[in-house]
């Protein structure tokens, strides 16, 4: 995979301006926003919206997936994992085109899993420990 500039925005690296928003709901004015913010300066939050939007997958996810790979269960603003929820619900489509991306995916979700099977163990060690 190819090295993003992250001072970039969404518009430089798309070659693309937007025009400002015709629709004034704040999850539209939001994305306009994003697309003018350096890639460097995207938070939890940012990605999720974007990615939940389906927009610029090919730039976004693997930023996320990067976070991802670290901790799982990452968050934006929403709860608990909602960035990894937001990946999760990429179109089928996309994956079957892009399989490096989804074996990361795959990355993820075997660490999410190592990662709750061994908290698991330790919560049912805990209660019939202290019941």
């Amino acid at each position: 995979m190819h090295q993003i500039d992250l001072t970039k925005t969404l518009e430089e690296l798309e070659d693309e301006c937007w025009d400002e928003p015709n629709f004034a709901s704040s999850l539209v004015i939001q994305v306009h926003k994003l697309r003018k913010r350096p890639l460097c300066e995207l938070n939890n939050e940012d990605l999720r919206i974007l990615i939940g939007q389906q927009m610029s997958l090919t730039v976004l996810l693997p930023l996320a997936l990067e976070k991802l790979i670290e901790n799982p269960l990452r968050s934006g603003d929403l709860y608990t994992g909602d960035l990894f929820c937001s990946v999760l619900k990429v179109e089928k489509e996309y994956w079957k085109e892009h399989k490096e991306l989804k074996n990361e995916v795959d990355e993820v979700i075997k660490t999410y899993e190592e990662a709750r099977g061994t908290l698991e163990e330790h919560i049912r060690k805990y209660r019939n420990d202290h019941v």
